[in-house]
Protein backbone atom coordinates (compact mmCIF):
# COMPACT_ATOMS: atom_id res chain seq x y z
CA UNK A 1 0.00 0.00 0.00
CA UNK A 2 1.26 3.50 -0.87
CA UNK A 3 1.83 6.27 1.30
CA UNK A 4 1.27 9.83 1.05
CA UNK A 5 4.91 10.13 1.93
CA UNK A 6 5.22 7.27 -1.29
CA UNK A 7 3.41 9.20 -3.61
CA UNK A 8 5.61 12.31 -3.04
CA UNK A 9 8.50 10.89 -3.24
CA UNK A 10 7.44 9.02 -6.79
CA UNK A 11 6.49 12.67 -8.17
CA UNK A 12 9.84 14.22 -6.78
CA UNK A 13 11.93 11.27 -8.14
CA UNK A 14 10.16 11.11 -11.27
CA UNK A 15 8.62 14.21 -12.40
CA UNK A 16 8.20 12.90 -15.97
CA UNK A 17 5.69 11.12 -14.49
CA UNK A 18 3.90 13.66 -12.90
CA UNK A 19 4.26 15.82 -15.96
CA UNK A 20 2.44 13.00 -18.50
CA UNK A 21 -0.55 12.81 -16.49
CA UNK A 22 -0.80 16.63 -16.13
CA UNK A 23 -0.14 17.28 -19.74
CA UNK A 24 -2.79 14.27 -20.54
CA UNK A 25 -5.35 16.01 -18.91
CA UNK A 26 -4.42 19.05 -20.09
CA UNK A 27 -4.63 17.83 -23.61
CA UNK A 28 -8.00 16.24 -22.96
CA UNK A 29 -9.40 19.71 -21.82
CA UNK A 30 -8.35 21.16 -25.10
CA UNK A 31 -10.15 17.99 -26.58
CA UNK A 32 -13.22 18.69 -24.95
CA UNK A 33 -16.28 20.39 -27.00
CA UNK A 34 -17.82 22.47 -24.16
CA UNK A 35 -14.24 23.85 -22.92
CA UNK A 36 -12.63 25.06 -26.30
CA UNK A 37 -16.64 26.82 -26.87
CA UNK A 38 -15.75 28.38 -23.07
CA UNK A 39 -12.77 29.47 -24.40
CA UNK A 40 -13.69 31.08 -27.47
CA UNK A 41 -16.45 32.62 -25.71
CA UNK A 42 -13.95 34.10 -23.39
CA UNK A 43 -12.03 35.51 -25.77
CA UNK A 44 -15.22 36.88 -27.26
CA UNK A 45 -16.11 38.86 -24.37
CA UNK A 46 -12.75 40.17 -24.17
CA UNK A 47 -12.37 41.04 -27.79
CA UNK A 48 -16.13 42.94 -27.43
CA UNK A 49 -14.78 45.20 -24.49
CA UNK A 50 -12.27 46.11 -26.35
CA UNK A 51 -14.07 47.28 -29.70
CA UNK A 52 -16.53 48.95 -26.97
CA UNK A 53 -13.73 50.54 -25.09
CA UNK A 54 -12.01 51.97 -28.24
CA UNK A 55 -15.47 52.58 -30.04
CA UNK A 56 -16.44 54.98 -27.30
CA UNK A 57 -12.90 56.06 -27.57
CA UNK A 58 -13.38 57.67 -30.64
CA UNK A 59 -16.64 58.67 -31.06
CA UNK A 60 -16.59 60.95 -28.04
CA UNK A 61 -13.05 62.19 -29.21
CA UNK A 62 -12.62 62.23 -33.05
CA UNK A 63 -15.68 60.37 -34.71
CA UNK A 64 -15.75 57.71 -37.11
CA UNK A 65 -17.57 56.03 -39.60
CA UNK A 66 -20.29 53.48 -38.24
CA UNK A 67 -21.44 51.12 -40.86
CA UNK A 68 -23.17 49.27 -38.36
CA UNK A 69 -27.42 50.54 -39.04
CA UNK A 70 -27.93 49.37 -35.53
CA UNK A 71 -25.15 50.19 -33.29
CA UNK A 72 -25.21 53.81 -35.50
CA UNK A 73 -28.87 53.93 -33.87
CA UNK A 74 -28.20 53.39 -30.62
CA UNK A 75 -25.36 55.80 -31.07
CA UNK A 76 -28.04 58.74 -32.23
CA UNK A 77 -28.92 58.73 -28.93
CA UNK A 78 -25.63 60.54 -27.86
CA UNK A 79 -24.81 58.77 -24.58
CA UNK A 80 -22.02 56.32 -24.01
CA UNK A 81 -23.87 54.64 -21.23
CA UNK A 82 -26.76 53.77 -23.53
CA UNK A 83 -24.14 52.22 -25.76
CA UNK A 84 -22.48 50.25 -23.37
CA UNK A 85 -25.63 48.78 -22.16
CA UNK A 86 -26.31 47.75 -25.50
CA UNK A 87 -23.18 45.94 -26.59
CA UNK A 88 -23.05 44.04 -23.13
CA UNK A 89 -26.69 43.11 -23.71
CA UNK A 90 -26.21 41.67 -26.84
CA UNK A 91 -22.54 40.09 -26.09
CA UNK A 92 -24.06 38.49 -22.92
CA UNK A 93 -27.24 37.14 -24.82
CA UNK A 94 -24.62 35.65 -27.43
CA UNK A 95 -22.27 34.21 -25.57
CA UNK A 96 -25.28 32.76 -22.64
CA UNK A 97 -26.56 30.78 -25.60
CA UNK A 98 -23.66 29.50 -27.04
CA UNK A 99 -22.57 27.91 -23.56
CA UNK A 100 -26.33 26.82 -22.68
CA UNK A 101 -25.41 24.76 -26.12
CA UNK A 102 -21.77 24.20 -25.29
CA UNK A 103 -21.94 20.66 -26.26
CA UNK A 104 -23.59 20.95 -29.50
CA UNK A 105 -21.53 21.03 -32.50
CA UNK A 106 -23.46 24.79 -33.89
CA UNK A 107 -22.01 26.02 -30.89
CA UNK A 108 -18.37 25.55 -31.56
CA UNK A 109 -19.08 26.95 -35.18
CA UNK A 110 -20.61 30.10 -33.84
CA UNK A 111 -17.95 30.16 -30.93
CA UNK A 112 -15.58 30.17 -34.16
CA UNK A 113 -17.08 32.46 -36.28
CA UNK A 114 -17.41 34.77 -33.47
CA UNK A 115 -13.79 35.09 -32.91
CA UNK A 116 -13.29 35.40 -36.48
CA UNK A 117 -14.94 37.94 -36.88
CA UNK A 118 -13.99 39.62 -34.19
CA UNK A 119 -10.48 38.86 -34.86
CA UNK A 120 -10.94 40.80 -37.91
CA UNK A 121 -12.49 43.52 -36.25
CA UNK A 122 -9.68 44.08 -34.32
CA UNK A 123 -7.00 44.14 -37.18
CA UNK A 124 -9.77 46.83 -38.62
CA UNK A 125 -9.53 48.71 -35.54
CA UNK A 126 -5.39 48.50 -35.73
CA UNK A 127 -5.70 50.48 -39.07
CA UNK A 128 -8.23 52.71 -38.40
CA UNK A 129 -5.92 53.78 -35.43
CA UNK A 130 -3.19 54.08 -37.36
CA UNK A 131 -4.78 56.45 -40.22
CA UNK A 132 -6.89 58.34 -37.05
CA UNK A 133 -3.11 59.54 -35.83
CA UNK A 134 -2.45 60.81 -39.43
CA UNK A 135 -6.13 62.34 -40.11
CA UNK A 136 -6.56 66.22 -39.78
CA UNK A 137 -9.24 66.05 -37.53
CA UNK A 138 -10.61 69.25 -38.43
CA UNK A 139 -11.25 68.39 -42.28
CA UNK A 140 -12.22 65.01 -41.53
CA UNK A 141 -15.22 66.81 -39.12
CA UNK A 142 -16.14 68.90 -41.88
CA UNK A 143 -16.17 66.72 -44.74
CA UNK A 144 -18.71 63.92 -42.99
CA UNK A 145 -20.67 66.63 -41.28
CA UNK A 146 -23.42 65.63 -43.62
CA UNK A 147 -22.29 62.33 -43.91
CA UNK A 148 -25.11 59.87 -42.15
CA UNK A 149 -22.61 57.20 -40.76
CA UNK A 150 -20.48 59.52 -39.25
CA UNK A 151 -20.79 59.35 -35.71
CA UNK A 152 -19.57 62.29 -33.20
CA UNK A 153 -20.76 62.20 -29.18
CA UNK A 154 -20.08 65.31 -28.21
CA UNK A 155 -19.80 64.35 -23.67
CA UNK A 156 -19.94 67.86 -22.99
CA UNK A 157 -23.20 70.78 -22.56
CA UNK A 158 -21.84 72.30 -25.07
CA UNK A 159 -22.68 70.41 -28.96
CA UNK A 160 -20.51 72.93 -31.15
CA UNK A 161 -17.32 71.78 -29.47
CA UNK A 162 -15.46 69.76 -32.28
CA UNK A 163 -13.42 66.50 -32.66
CA UNK A 164 -10.08 65.98 -30.19
CA UNK A 165 -7.42 64.01 -30.91
CA UNK A 166 -6.90 60.41 -29.59
CA UNK A 167 -3.70 59.26 -28.46
CA UNK A 168 -2.98 55.53 -28.27
CA UNK A 169 -0.01 54.09 -27.51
Amino acid sequence: MKTIRDEFVLTIVKPDIWLVDVSRQVIGLFLSRPFRVFALSIAIVVMSGVDLYLTILYITHSGMNEMNPLARAVMEYQSPSILAMWKMATVVLSVGILLLIRKQRSAECGAWVGCLVLGWLMTHWVGFIDDNAKMNLELAHALNRENPNWILMTTSADPTIGPRRVIVD
